[in-house]
């Protein structure tokens, strides 16, 4: 059997993604040797639909279609800045079936592979280097203020000495290097394997090549980089500045025995021909980009609405403190197959009567007071940005959330707005650099001279957005600063905030108890979860249905002439207006709600 670096990964994460997958790629073949009919069928079942034939497991990416370029882009600027770095020639292949390759095959006749991204022979040394599309902040923070897990050397992150007697933090970021499942860790894991299976290919293949010194980086982007707006014939010129290079040959060397000891794990998975019993942990990636592909399959239970883990806030129940992931482990499933008497958090209470009552649970002396804190005329604004790899425009860093549009709906007194008539809006003509007319237009719609409050919803996003275009555009400081001033979020009218209720005169428990809550929240607060309740507004018949449609729209005006970018333009327009009109439709329920 061939296995992949990728696959390793995958079969070695979990002991059922091997065997699921073997019934995933067989479907229905009917001579399959190692399960039962029935239980093959059963899996079969919610892997394809069983009217269409649809298959349920892989959906087409479009974000990741869409995203492709932009990360190979990556992946050839690193290589390029390498060359540089080095001080030779490395070559760099879009194809991956073009690059530099490794195969070895062990003792059972299963063959591993991988393919590098970057790969040097010199005279009396070998390079090595994997790109990554990430950034290298979680990097450079690891470690503590006086003693950082990684120094930087020019262009490189070079490991720290581990002494006896190291800080405890110092440690345990150390530490963190060797979990696939940490986010330092798991890029480490990546170049590992990569090692593992190119000292192994050598042994079998060509011994007398061990003999040079060997060099393990991984290439990701700098994130304290910030781009000059240098271009050439229409395309950005980066200084070699914009990669760091992060030396691993020591942490990949201390890897390879667990390494080996992880490929016999697999190898024994693949040769056992058994599903074993699913256990949830931090290896299914719930709720997270990484979640297993299989992970509906394994827990169907917590795609139910009422299932556990949308209990709030709580991370630990009963007496013997138990986390949601033992809860599940002992069959747990439900909001209700918790003792009532572990609730100790008010607000899992009212979730708890909300899903077994069927009620909705309304503060309305708390939602009130915070809707007598808004001033009129309230700014409803939203903004759509493209969090790009490589920064495109001056000033902007690796994945700079770059605006590219807003929406706003100005409500002149209660209840006072037009869904159209009241709406501004301002969205590119093309994939230019065109910030300085957005911010000039913000400003315009914006008028604060005779008060008001700029509503948004998770104002952290909004306001970090708007602190950055103070940092580049700083002759509008003034009236960007009094816009951050006169945020107001309201989500905290829908869930609560702490700080703002105990500034309003409520104590400590009222003030963290939620003002609204339904069932159909499942414990979350999205204006997508909340905006249904309040409203038959629906943004499924939209031809852009949220923000990761939304990027991947404004990414086709690279593409396209004028009149195609203007059809699509018009779905932009429409989806960031009901963005903004929700929020209108949310405030004016809650006024109603709280009388």
């Amino acid at each position: 059997m061939k296995i992949s670096k990728t696959a390793f990964k995958e079969y070695i994460r979990c002991d059922r993604i091997y065997p699921l997958e073997n019934i995933y790629l067989k479907k229905l073949d009917n001579n399959l040797s190692y399960f039962d009919e029935e239980n093959v069928l059963e899996i079969l079942s919610s892997m394809f639909d069983e009217e269409t034939g649809e298959d349920l497991i892989i959906n087409d990416n479009k974000t990741l279609e869409a995203m492709l370029e932009f990360y190979q882009d990556v992946e050839k600027y690193a290589i390029q800045i390498a060359s540089n770095v080095f001080g030779i020639k490395i070559e760099y292949y879009k194809e991956t079936k073009k690059q530099k390759s490794f195969t070895f095959k062990d003792e059972s006749n299963h063959s591993f592979y991988c393919y590098l991204d970057g790969y040097l022979e010199k005279e009396d040394e070998v390079i090595v280097i994997e790109v990554k599309a990430t950034t290298s902040k979680k990097y450079k923070k690891a470690g503590t203020n006086n003693k950082p897990l990684f120094f930087e050397d020019g262009n490189f992150l070079i490991l720290n000495d581990i002494i006896t007697g190291s800080d405890k933090r110092f440690v345990n970021q150390y530490e963190k290097l060797f979990d696939p499942l940490s986010d330092t860790g798991k890029y480490v894991f990546d170049l590992a394997v990569e090692r593992y299976i190119i000292e192994k290919s050598l042994m079998q293949n060509n011994p007398e090549l061990l003999k040079k010194k060997f060099k393990y980086y991984l290439a990701v982007l700098n994130s304290d980089y910030i781009f000059n707006g240098k271009y050439e014939n229409g395309m950005p010129v980066y200084s070699n500045d914009l990669i760091n290079f992060i030396d691993l040959t020591s942490v990949t060397s201390l890897y390879l025995p667990k390494i080996d000891e992880m490929k016999n794990e697999v190898v024994s998975r693949i040769d056992a021909k058994a599903l074993p019993k699913e256990v949830f942990g931090k290896k299914c990636g719930f709720n997270t980009q990484n979640q297993c592909i299989f992970f509906d399959i394994c827990f169907p239970k917590l795609k139910e609405k009422g299932n556990i883990t949308e209990y709030m806030q709580t991370r630990k129940f009963g007496p013997d403190k138990l986390s949601k992931e033992d809860l599940i482990n002992k069959g747990k499933f439900m909001l209700t197959d918790i003792e009532r008497s572990w609730l100790t958090n008010k607000n899992n209470l009212i979730q708890r009567d909300s899903f077994e009552n069927n009620t909705v649970h309304i503060n309305k002396h708390k939602i009130k007071a915070g809707i007598e804190k808004l001033e009129y005329p309230i700014y409803h604004l939203d903004f759509e940005t493209f969090p790009c790899p490589l920064p495109r425009f001056k000033g902007e860093r690796p994945y700079t959330q770059s605006l590219f549009q807003f929406s706003v709906h100005i409500e002149t007194s209660p209840g006072k707005c037009n869904i159209n008539k009241d709406n501004y809006s301002y969205l590119v003509n093309d994939y230019n650099d065109n910030r300085r007319e957005l911010v000039e237009e913000l400003i315009k719609v914006i008028d604060l001279s005779k008060g008001g409050t700029v509503l948004v919803y998770n104002q952290r996003f909004e306001e970090g957005r708007l602190k950055e275009l103070v940092t580049l555009f700083p002759e509008y400081k003034n009236e960007l600063e009094k816009i951050i001033d006169s945020l107001f979020d309201l989500m905290d009218i829908v869930k609560t905030n702490s700080k703002l209720y105990l500034s309003l005169g409520f104590d400590e428990d009222e003030s963290k108890e939620v003002n609204y809550y339904h069932s159909d929240l499942t414990g979350k607060y999205s204006i997508k979860k909340v905006l249904p309740l309040f409203s038959n507004l629906n943004y499924a018949e939209l031809n852009v249905k949220n923000g990761t449609e939304a990027i991947v729209s404004y990414v086709k005006f690279k593409y396209l002439d004028q009149e195609e970018i203007e059809e699509i333009r018009q779905d932009l327009l429409e989806y960031c207006k009901l963005d903004t009109w929700a929020m209108v439709v949310i405030l004016d329920k809650l006024r109603k709600l709280s009388k």
